[in-house]
């Protein structure tokens, strides 16, 4: 998919109608991060393990698509559509969060039939909330610390801690914790995130600063 030269902000005049079409869910490369693998499992009703082993692509973190290139969870419809991932919900957006916390919001090039229509009668952010987009770009603002301080980790010469706790796969990361499991995608979110950055600390990773969106009480990046 070609990206239009231009660049949107929050506050970019722009509203998209969506008619279901569908040409938005096949040929496209769906990366997902622990965050929205731990939200189609609570739609799925199953463990974020039996997701990873059913429907991801681990050597590249996408879903599977079937026979066609139509996504995995697309049958007439999304059959996930409550816990799509962020990719998803920003369509026909794209979302480049920097590692230095700034974004970049960019308008994708529409399929040539796509059912979709676009107009100026909103704004970026009013539709960004329409799609409740808030939640996951938290999570993916939270986990790019993590992944931030564990490159870090390996390029310094620190203690070895053993392995770290399971990055993408949250319920088995709790699960070798030991301990009672928080209810809710959220609270396992926070306890998986808290667990990552007490290994973080125990390999000697160097803390840094919270980006924005951040809850830097929680997210355990920050002094």
């Amino acid at each position: 998919m070609h990206l239009l030269p231009v660049v949107h902000d929050r506050e970019t005049a722009f509203a998209y109608d969506c008619h279901g079409c569908g040409r938005c869910c096949r040929h496209k490369a769906i990366r997902v991060s622990p965050y929205e693998v731990a939200r189609l499992a609570e739609v799925l009703g199953t463990t974020t393990s039996d997701v990873l082993g059913r429907w991801v692509d681990l050597d590249t973190n996408t879903l599977h698509q079937r026979d066609g290139g139509w996504c995995v969870f697309y049958d007439g419809g999304c059959s996930v559509h409550p816990g799509r991932p962020l990719a998803c919900r920003f369509y026909p957006l794209g979302w480049n969060a920097k590692t230095d916390g700034t974004e970049a919001i960019l308008q994708l090039s529409p399929h040539p039939e796509s059912g979709g229509v676009y107009g100026t009668d909103g704004t970026v952010g009013a539709y960004l909330t329409s799609q409740e987009t808030a939640p996951y770009e938290r999570a993916s603002w939270r986990y790019s610390v993590v992944l931030q301080r564990l490159r870090a980790a390996l390029d310094a010469d620190g203690p070895d801690p053993g392995e770290p706790p399971p990055i993408f796969d949250l319920d088995a990361a709790l699960a070798e914790a030991g301990g009672p499991i928080p209810d809710g995608v959220e609270a396992r979110v926070d306890r998986h995130l808290a667990l990552l950055h007490e290994w973080l600390d125990a390999a000697g990773a160097p803390r840094i600063e919270a980006l924005p969106g951040q809850d830097k009480e929680k997210q355990g990046a920050t002094a």
